[in-house]
């Protein structure tokens, strides 16, 4: 019994040692049981399926452990769905472009069906309606193109670059990528929705043979007649499409299909035009790095400073131009600002002089404000003696006859209160006379604040009495009820006050009337007031009604700065002053300011009441 598990024990320990060897001795293949494909998609799912099926189908048959799956895609969804792929399949200028950002690397070229050459099938070919005006690639300039997309390399790039490389500059067309498939192109171009389109060659006679296209409808422009080509082309031809291994595949399983490859026999494929007779050893795509080097495309995008560089040189013309004219612009900016500082400078000289001209005639108008009450002094003399002499003389007698109590004995404390009060009344009567004529007089800047015209014309009132009743007139004053408050400097209107009621004195003289009267009114409205001053005297000749406000200009043989002075000082005030005749004889003369703020907000309180 022991012998026989002993046998067991060797035969189980052989035939492990046997399988061990057998998996030591067989290949190591892709981590993933499927092996997935990426084919570029340019006619659509089911043509791309239709082209590429004999070329997978010979894979699964030559490595049946291996599961293949193929996906049509587009040129955006290879780039997203890169890192998920074994191998791609894909055109000539994709293929240079993916070695450079993803790592791919070629494994086997197409060969093709068309070219005898068997080394290059693709180009472009550039095409638009037989009807069209269009006659040769020199008259496509700001043409309308359908392009299937601007990355596609048979679809688009070849035929920029020939264009740049025929025509010597950029080709000015106005590029509408349709999207794939390629097909859409066509029939943009049929339809009359793009004036021209731009396809891979060899489209055109693929959708003819299969009756999608009438070839009468269509006509190539610089078409390249070639005998080993059998398509319709407008560019040179380039190496075919490329198999391409992603990294990351094992060498082994990538070795294996590239030996697959090369094994494909001739004509498994079923597409005349478009398909591909079998797969041959990669071949050089320099070609196509040139095109995308010329264009300055991935990987040779060109920096600023070479940009700056072709571009100069390709239109150093325009830019002497551009340098002579922004030369001259400079030259011009520069004199204009030369002219402005200039003339800057003189404005401030005259602005400087202005304002020196300005500060002596307010000096000036100050001075001869001043010279006009100084001269009004010889008409006020009369009345300071006459105001003075009658509160001295009563201060007099009081206090004479309060001593006489005093030494008397008989002086009792209310007789004491009653005498000491009439004293000190007359004391401020001569008081406010006499600092009512030194703030006439004075010569102080002028300083407005809220005056009350009642009090002003009281006050003016006062002073001229005197001198009106030594000429037998009477000033006719019945001030209103209510406050009138104007803002203003009270010193420069009561020398206004002054100089009218002195005018109206001197005419009524001169009329020779006996008891002449002057009437002085005071009245307002919401807004304004106006100040009247109306005599019955000889009033103004017609004449001089244009002169009276002249300065120096008097018919009595005065300074004639009284009504001049007057006129300035209601006018900075924003008054207006002004002399009318009366109906039967005299002159009335008027002046309207405007009232306080407080007063005009009062005004408007009680009219809305």
């Amino acid at each position: 019994m022991r012998g026989f598990l002993q046998r067991i024990v060797c035969v189980a320990l052989f035939l492990a040692v046997l399988v061990a060897n057998q998996l030591a001795a067989s290949p190591v293949f892709a981590q993933s049981e499927m092996v997935r494909v990426g084919i570029l998609s340019y006619r659509g799912s089911l043509e791309t399926q239709r082209t590429w099926a004999p070329t997978i189908e010979h894979l699964q048959r030559e490595l049946p452990d291996v599961e293949f799956s193929y996906l049509p895609l587009t040129l955006q969804q290879i780039a997203e769905q890169a890192d998920q792929l074994d191998f791609i399949i894909t055109n000539p200028g994709h293929s240079f472009q993916l070695e450079r950002i993803a790592g791919v690397s070629r494994i086997a070229s197409a060969r093709s069906h068309v070219n005898k050459s068997e080394m290059q099938d693709l180009g472009s070919v550039i095409f638009t309606r037989a009807d069209s005006g269009i006659g040769g690639l020199t008259e496509l300039k700001g043409a309308s193109a359908g392009v299937v997309s601007t990355e596609a390399f048979g679809g688009y790039l070849a035929a920029k670059h020939s264009l740049q490389q025929s025509l010597g500059t950029e080709s000015d067309l106005r590029v509408k990528p349709l999207g794939f498939p390629q097909q859409t192109v066509v029939e943009a171009v049929v339809k009359g929705d793009v004036q021209i389109g731009i396809v891979r060659a060899c489209l055109l006679e693929s959708m003819s043979a299969a009756g999608k296209l009438d070839q009468t409808q269509i006509r190539v422009l610089g078409q390249q007649y070639d005998p080993e080509f059998a398509c319709a082309r407008t560019t040179e031809l380039y190496p075919g499409w490329a198999f391409l291994k992603v990294p990351g595949v094992s060498p082994q399983l990538a070795t294996r299909i590239t030996q697959a490859l090369l094994s494909m026999p001739d004509g498994a494929c079923t597409d005349e035009w478009l398909g591909h007779a079998n797969w041959i050893a990669p071949v050089s795509y320099a070609a196509v790095e040139r095109v995308y080097r010329d264009l300055a495309l991935y990987p040779y995008n060109k920096n600023l400073r070479q940009i700056l560089k072709d571009w100069v040189e390709r239109n150093y013309f325009l830019l002497g131009v551009i340098i002579l004219l922004s030369g001259a612009f400079l030259l011009h900016v520069g004199h204009v600002e030369f002219l402005v500082r200039r003339r800057s400078r003189q404005l401030e000289t005259a602005s400087d002089k202005l304002a020196n001209a300005l500060q002596r005639n307010l000096m000036l108008e100050s001075e001869l404000a001043h010279a006009g009450r100084v001269s009004s002094m010889n008409i006020l003399a009369g009345s300071l003696a006459h105001d003075l002499k009658q509160p001295l003389g009563a201060i007099s007698t009081f206090a004479h006859s309060l001593r006489q109590r005093l030494d008397r004995g008989t002086a009792d404390e209310e007789t004491l209160q009653k005498q000491l009060t009439r004293i000190s009344e007359q004391a401020n009567r001569a008081s406010d006379f006499i600092n009512s004529m030194r703030s006439f007089l004075n010569k102080q800047p002028e300083a407005r604040r809220r005056v009350d015209l009642r009090d002003l014309v009281d006050e003016t009132v006062m002073l001229m009495r005197t001198f009106a009743a030594k000429h037998a007139c009477q000033l006719q004053w019945d001030p209103p009820q209510e406050p009138v408050f104007v803002c203003c400097d009270d010193v420069q209107l009561r020398q206004v006050m002054v100089v009218l009621l002195q005018n109206a004195l001197d005419a009524t003289v001169e009329a020779g009337l006996e008891d002449g009267v002057i009437s002085i009114q005071l009245d307002h409205t919401a807004e304004t007031c106006e100040l009247r001053v109306c005599d019955q005297g000889v009033g103004i000749p017609k004449e001089l009604e244009e002169k009276v406000f002249e300065p120096f200009y008097s018919s009595k043989g005065s300074l004639g700065l009284g009504l001049a002075t007057a006129l300035s000082i209601v006018d900075s005030h924003d008054g207006d002053l002004t002399l009318k005749p009366m109906p039967e004889a005299g002159t009335c003369a008027t002046v309207r300011l405007l009232l306080s703020r407080s007063q005009t907000e009062e005004n408007h309180d009680t009219a809305t009441r």
